[in-house]
């Protein structure tokens, strides 16, 4: 089955998209474009590296549960939920959409539910395992699953909003169909090509939601934020993100501009068992050695909140109340703490998203801040598989960019970063409470209570720690004038296409 690359050319799919469009100003002629910040690697949900790449699988993928924009749990394929305990411990019990059936023809029960679980459990390099470890199904009829986990369920209703929940069809499991390229869901559209880095989509005939795909074509692509630019433009593009010193020649070009705070927090990671990164002073010291409120009026023009916490200022599990106090900016204090650990002069390398220009000179700002208290730094612009593969697999990056916050429920953040066994925590660091708070998070099913329980976990990260987290930006969502239905989504790395026409 033929895989997505990422080496592209930008060029070509932007003058293959002009070619297709007559302005800004004019109707695409039933086609929907966006020009995504990131490519796909996959369209397979259960082997998506970054979170952000599922907006290439939610055309063709319903997921049992979804987020509105306040972040309440809406339904989708699951229609309604509850949560309780019996002898075998704490419980969900999800009633399904009835009637359903996938492209393939297969009908989506009970059964479906219980299938995609075992697969996101036992698939080699499923990067859904975490989310549903312990997670058991019982099937109570056609359409009604309870799934037990001795963890606790409160975080599954948030989860099945993103890949976790996204329904594979029993027949594509069954016969361990390589989904890398081709999809097998229900979905308001289906799949018509891949390409490297273009996603072609047709409307479903006969979608259960006859509103979900309001175009005949859907077309997601990854383009650099430079030829995103001159795409907008050219009026090549109906919706794209850019950064925020692009936005006045977007609006220039007739473009409407929606900006907002979300869960994405701009963050790097230390590995704590890379030398000199495995004494916490010098931890302590690449914290202090930032100028979080300067680099937010600076890199960003103010469009941004400096944060010293791991989750994104838009989101309800940030703790507005925290600020910068266990992050002050203390370069001599910093300078000092290199010194006493007898790393002045250490080297540092620093993987950040090749092609994205905030990204890259956010590293490069970290670059000169790290040199400035006595290490040496060296930015290294990595594709996002790569800089994911580097930091956790080969493990010879001490530091990468990633922007924390894009999960579907907080859970996943705290599990992928911060716990010993996280993803993105080779060195197997720990910040002491912060397991324990997370174990009970996951227990408790009331959603407000949850949140108070992230905000104290917010709050437990201090500047020895292994994280660097800088600010949360606004991410700023560009839109062609005559793009009808189109919302800001509930975090901004998780564009929704239904109802939107162009």
């Amino acid at each position: 089955m033929k895989r997505l690359f990422l080496a592209a050319s930008a060029g070509a799919l932007l003058l293959a998209s002009v070619t297709a469009c007559s302005g800004p100003g004019t109707s695409r002629d039933g086609t929907l474009t966006f020009a995504a910040p990131t490519a796909a690697t996959t369209m397979d949900p259960d082997l998506l590296p970054l979170r952000q790449m599922s907006m290439y699988d939610t055309p063709v993928y319903d997921t049992l549960t979804a987020l509105s924009h306040d972040e309440t749990v809406q339904p989708r394929l699951a229609t309604a939920w509850t949560s309780g305990k019996d002898a075998a411990g704490p419980y969900l019990d999800l009633t399904l959409r009835a009637g359903l059936k996938f492209p393939d023809g297969t009908p989506f029960t009970s059964r479906t539910v219980a299938a995609n679980i075992a697969r996101s459990q036992n698939l080699p390099k499923s990067t859904n395992r975490a989310s549903l470890a312990g997670v058991q199904t019982q099937t109570l009829g056609d359409y009604k699953v309870r799934l037990h986990s001795a963890n606790g369920v409160g975080a599954l209703p948030r989860l099945f909003a993103g890949p976790t929940g996204m329904m594979i069809s029993d027949k594509a499991i069954a016969d361990k169909e390589d989904l890398s390229g081709q999809a097998a869901g229900i979905g308001p559209f289906t799949l018509k090509s891949v390409q490297p880095s273009r996603v072609v989509y047709a409307k479903t005939p006969g979608y259960w939601d006859p509103k979900a795909a309001a175009v005949d074509t859907l077309v997601i692509e990854y383009l650099a934020d430079d030829a995103k630019l001159n795409a907008v433009r050219s009026g090549a593009i109906d919706v794209t993100i850019l950064p925020n010193d692009m936005v006045k020649p977007a609006e220039s070009a007739g473009y409407t501009v929606e900006q907002s705070l979300g869960a994405e927090n701009y963050t790097f990671s230390i590995n704590s068992a890379i030398k000199p990164f495995d004494d916490p002073r010098v931890r302590e010291a690449v914290n202090l050695a930032l100028d979080r409120a300067r680099i937010c009026t600076g890199l960003l023009h103010g469009n941004c909140e400096a944060t010293g916490q791991i989750m994104g200022a838009g989101t309800t599990a940030f703790d507005p109340n925290l600020g910068l106090n266990k992050f002050p900016y203390d370069p001599e204090r910093a300078k000092a703490l290199v010194a006493e650990a007898g790393a002045t002069g250490a080297h540092v390398d620093i993987a950040t998203v090749a092609g994205n220009k905030t990204f890259e000179q956010l590293a490069t700002i970290l670059q000169q801040q790290l040199e400035a208290v006595g290490l040496k730094a060296s930015v290294v612009p990595l594709a996002p598989p790569q800089v994911v593969s580097r930091f956790t697999q080969a493990k010879d990056i001490a530091i990468a960019f990633g922007a924390t916050g894009n999960a579907f429920d907080p859970s996943e953040s705290i599990e992928r970063y911060v716990l010993p066994t996280g993803l993105y925590n080779p060195g197997k660091a720990s910040v002491p409470g912060v397991a324990q708070l997370a174990a009970a998070a996951k227990m408790e099913t009331d959603q407000t209570k949850r949140t108070e329980d992230y905000r104290e976990i917010s709050g437990m990260i201090d500047s020895s720690s292994f994280l660097i987290p800088v600010l949360t930006p606004k991410t700023a969502y560009v839109i062609a004038p005559y793009v009808t239905g189109w919302q800001m989504p509930w975090a901004p790395s998780f564009p929704d296409f239904r109802g939107v026409s162009g």
